[in-house]
């Protein structure tokens, strides 16, 4: 009933500031790339930005009505509504100073550089989100995207781990319809809230059937750790907190690297290729030390990109 509550308040707090004004839905993608080019029109130099979003995840946002414009004294600030906080990109003068309205839920600002290459206007940013109330909160490193392990050694640890798990009466499987309110429960209890990413249930599904989605679970249905694969924003890997510190979460983490290693080139050459890292893998806080150790484990590395997350609480 508390839940209930605290949901409708919410809601009614929300639903405050769209009337207001200071938050107003994004009805389109034409509305929204209109808004960007009439404000980048008003300068001659380059005006900043903070915004990684592809047009398709835009597109996503504004259909599920998640996408607001955020009512500001300076510049265009956009905030993508996570359910737990807003995650705000912005296009700005940074020769103003930036004021933000106060919101119903935390505000996550991030910007995104190379390490020992952050440029002039990325430091400028920073310090520019500071002096508006933003908060430093956690740096993440990206890592590579393919394993280096041999695939001998792969299939001797993939082995061991999954009858090991059978000895426990568990196994790894793709969450089934009736799984998946558990699969998202266990996702939003241990995963970092600032790095959460809202999906419908419909979504859900979408990702399950393309093999997204995976999870260990036992004959019952219940499910003690998940892996979301890091092609989704929200990517994550997570063990039940009453269960963690075992061998859930690095079983699932061989075990969804199955196709790549089943596709391995027999010649030398080609294998050397085939293993090279191409794109970014994921992200992983640079103090989550339990991730690094399991990566580290399948030879994943971090590439030198980095980003750093910024907050303001909210006081509403």
């Amino acid at each position: 009933m508390i839940e209930v509550i605290d949901g409708i308040r919410r809601w009614y707090k929300h639903r405050k500031l769209i009337k207001k004004g200071v938050l107003t839905p994004i009805s389109s993608y034409d509305e929204y790339i209109t808004l960007v080019k009439k404000y980048k029109s008003n300068f001659v130099r380059k005006v900043f930005t903070n915004c990684y979003i592809m047009p398709a995840e835009v597109k996503r946002l504004i259909a599920l009505g998640n996408l607001y414009l955020v009512k500001t004294n300076c510049g265009l600030a956009f905030a993508d509504d996570e359910e737990g906080y807003y995650y705000l990109f912005l296009y700005v003068d940074m020769l103003k100073p930036l004021e933000l309205p106060s919101l119903d839920k935390d505000v996550l600002v991030e910007d995104v550089y190379y390490e020992g290459r952050k440029t002039v206007d990325q430091s400028k940013f920073e310090e520019y989100l500071q002096s508006a109330g933003c908060v430093f909160l956690n740096t993440y490193n990206s890592i590579t995207n393919r394993p280096q392990i041999t695939p001998e050694r792969y299939w001797k640890q993939l082995s061991s781990l999954e009858k090991s798990l059978a000895a426990e009466g568990k196994k790894i499987s793709q969450p089934k319809d009736s799984q998946l309110k558990e699969f998202e429960y266990v996702y939003r209890e241990t995963i970092d809230k600032y790095v959460q990413k809202r999906y419908s249930l419909k979504e859900r599904k979408q990702q399950r059937n393309l093999g997204y989605l995976h999870c260990i679970d036992d004959k019952d249905g219940k499910i003690y750790a998940i892996h979301i694969s890091g092609i989704l924003h929200g990517g994550a890997i997570a063990t039940r907190k009453d269960c963690q510190g075992g061998i859930y979460s690095p079983a699932l983490m061989m075990y969804v690297q199955k196709g790549y290693y089943e596709s391995m080139p027999e010649d030398e050459a080609a294998r050397k290729e085939y293993m090279r890292s191409r794109s970014i893998g994921g992200w992983i806080a640079v103090d989550n030390t339990p991730s690094w150790r399991m990566h580290k484990m399948l030879g994943f590395k971090a590439t030198g990109k980095s980003m750093n997350q910024f907050v303001i609480k909210s006081t509403m």
